[in-house]
């Protein structure tokens, strides 16, 4: 696909990705990348707030440091770094449903591929 052309061999299903805190850097860039798509959904909890990639700093001392040196933003020009990726349905696991083996973000993946949109 090259200047926007679609292709007949577009996946055209429903995709649903489940995020978290510990999403972050390729993992939120990736998510990102997913959205552009009107087939996708995104549920879970704020991601990390991480993207962009990473570059590393020697300080004096032998210390070393790591900064984030791009911005990422969606196609609107909203930014993603410090805001988190955008969820569609926001969903955590509870104290129960971890007690007693259940996966309520799975069960919600379900749901949500099981729906209309």
């Amino acid at each position: 696909m090259e200047n926007g052309q679609s292709s007949s061999d577009t996946y055209k299903g429903k995709v649903v990705v489940i995020v978290n805190a510990t999403s972050q850097s390729q993992a939120e860039y990736t998510t990102i990348a997913f959205q552009s798509s009107p087939n996708v959904k995104v549920i879970g909890s704020t991601t990390a707030c991480a993207d962009g990639n990473v570059s590393s700093i020697v300080l004096p001392g032998g210390l070393n440091t790591m900064i984030s040196g791009l911005d990422v933003f969606y196609p609107d020009g909203s930014p993603t770094q410090r805001v988190a990726v955008k969820i569609d349905y926001k969903i955590y696991p509870t104290i129960t449903g971890i007690s007693t083996g259940k996966d309520e973000l799975l069960d919600k993946a379900i749901e949500v591929l099981n729906a209309s949109w």
